[in-house]
């Protein structure tokens, strides 16, 4: 008489072989083998004959679901990656979110060096808005 673990194993096999549906091996030239696996279970048999594939692979995938459901599997078994190797959250690159938007300029080699001392820039802003001030005025009078 079959016991309660082995009925649940039946289950799930059954369950298992209906998801994978028909056994097809195909013959790997590299190995001189035939060959069989499921993307939805990590389990893979290889034989000498495709009859053999199909009777053992049931055997294996039983073997795994017992493992399975006694908790003996090692977590990366079944863990589903991203595909990402390994990507932290925060890693890589920052984003300029509130960095100002820079343009490149070619400038002769004095006035760029002037342009890099400290506060130059700052001074510079001043002069261009007193500028912009200067023609508003003088549009408006016009």
């Amino acid at each position: 008489m079959a016991t309660r673990e082995e009925k649940e194993i039946t289950e799930h096999l059954k369950l298992a072989l209906d998801e994978i549906g028909e056994i097809k091996p195909w013959f790997d030239k590299d190995f001189q083998t035939w060959i069989f696996f499921s993307d939805l279970y990590p389990v893979e048999y290889s034989g000498d004959t495709k009859e053999e594939v199909v009777k053992n692979y049931p055997l294996y995938l039983k073997e795994f679901i017992k493992h399975r459901l006694q908790n003996r599997l090692a977590p990366i078994m079944e863990k589903k990656t991203k595909g990402h190797g390994g990507k932290r959250s925060g890693s890589g690159r920052p984003k300029k979110v509130t960095e100002e938007q820079n343009v490149r300029v070619y400038l002769p080699k004095d006035i760029a060096l002037w342009i890099k001392h400290p506060g130059t820039i700052q001074n510079i802003r001043q002069m261009v808005s007193v500028y912009q001030q200067e023609l508003t005025h003088l549009n408006k009078a016009v």
